[in-house]
């Protein structure tokens, strides 16, 4: 055995091995990035974990570029140090396994799609942790053990989802702008649905709203409607969305105003929305209104009739 933590110099060759190619990986992402203006994606699940993350994915990748060739650098000098100082190497790979695995459980509780990048930076630094020893392999299973269930037993609030509000058109299939917007209106449909065919029917006219449309399934063209077509559109976002707001059917209509978001669901609500928000500059007031209220800043508007589920096809219902 070559130092205190038992890894062999086999160990220390394949954690080198892997730091390369990670560093590797996430150069080239940079350079991918910088010459684009977007990261590499390997599925469409890239593309959702992106649109929910703070820090930009260019900055991300320049952090793990570094920290794989820190990992690749202190494997040469770990045999080196006397046994009673700080295991540099081995705080490393706990500290990627750590944020790593956080990322990991984001998508299996929170966000149900998954980052193919992100699946492979995982892999690189779990296996690191292993070729460290039998101490490192301990720790790192406890310590991965821990965070998939703290976030098991987590319930995470729907206004993370919004933290970022542009997502939504990032998920969009397409826009549909006027001259000079009022706001802004995010429709999420099914493409099986009769309410929400008659919904887009009716805002196909609006006139004072920049209109998003979010399906929540795969479709290749929307009647009635000249819109200006987004090739990235995200149908899981858009059912991540309703999920984590608990609402199962559609159509639903989100509007941003000063006091929040407002969801309206069910054709009649809509519409009636819609032909008082969308073709006048003035804002809109309810006087009898059916609220369901799931957070301080958000409300729901609701009607039983005029929907779909979003699991049962409209026409079985």
């Amino acid at each position: 055995m070559t130092n205190h933590l038992a890894a062999s110099s086999t160990g220390y060759r394949i954690i080198r091995i892997l730091a390369f190619l990670a560093s590797l990986l996430a150069a080239g992402q940079i350079i991918f990035s910088l010459t684009s203006g977007s990261i590499l994606c390997l599925n469409q699940g890239c593309h959702i974990v992106e649109s929910l993350t703070i820090i930009p994915p260019l900055y991300l990748n320049i952090i793990g570029f570094v920290f794989f060739q820190m990992i690749f650098w202190s494997s040469y000098y770990v045999n080196q140090k006397p046994a009673q100082q700080t295991d540099l190497l081995g705080m490393l790979l706990i500290a990627g396994l750590a944020f790593s695995s956080a990322l990991l459980a984001y998508q299996i509780f929170f966000v149900h799609a998954f980052c193919g990048y992100c699946l492979l930076i995982f892999g690189f630094v779990f296996l690191m942790n292993l070729c460290y020893g039998r101490k490192q392999q301990v720790t790192g299973t406890a310590l991965l053990s821990a965070i998939l269930f703290s976030f098991s037993i987590l319930n995470f609030m729907p206004t993370e989802v919004f933290s970022k509000f542009y997502s939504l058109k990032n998920a969009a299939y397409g826009v549909k702008s006027c001259d000079a917007p009022s706001k802004e209106i995010f429709l999420i449909f099914s493409s099986d649905c009769v309410h929400c065919k008659n919904v887009i029917q009716e805002l196909s006219n609006c006139n004072s709203c920049d209109l998003y449309l979010n399906p929540i399934d795969e479709i290749d063209s929307i009647e009635a409607v000249d819109i200006k077509l987004n090739p990235d559109y995200s149908p899981d976002l858009n059912r991540l969305i309703l999920k984590v707001l608990e609402i199962d059917t559609v159509p639903v209509l989100i509007s941003k105003s000063q006091e929040g978001y407002r969801f309206i669901k069910g054709e009649k609500k809509i519409i009636n929305y819609v032909r008082h928000a969308c073709f006048t500059q003035d804002n809109v007031l309810y006087l009898d209104e059916s609220l369901s209220t799931g957070a301080e800043e958000i409300s729901v508007i609701t009607e039983k009739d005029g929907e779909c589920s979003v699991e049962i096809d409209c026409e079985d219902q």
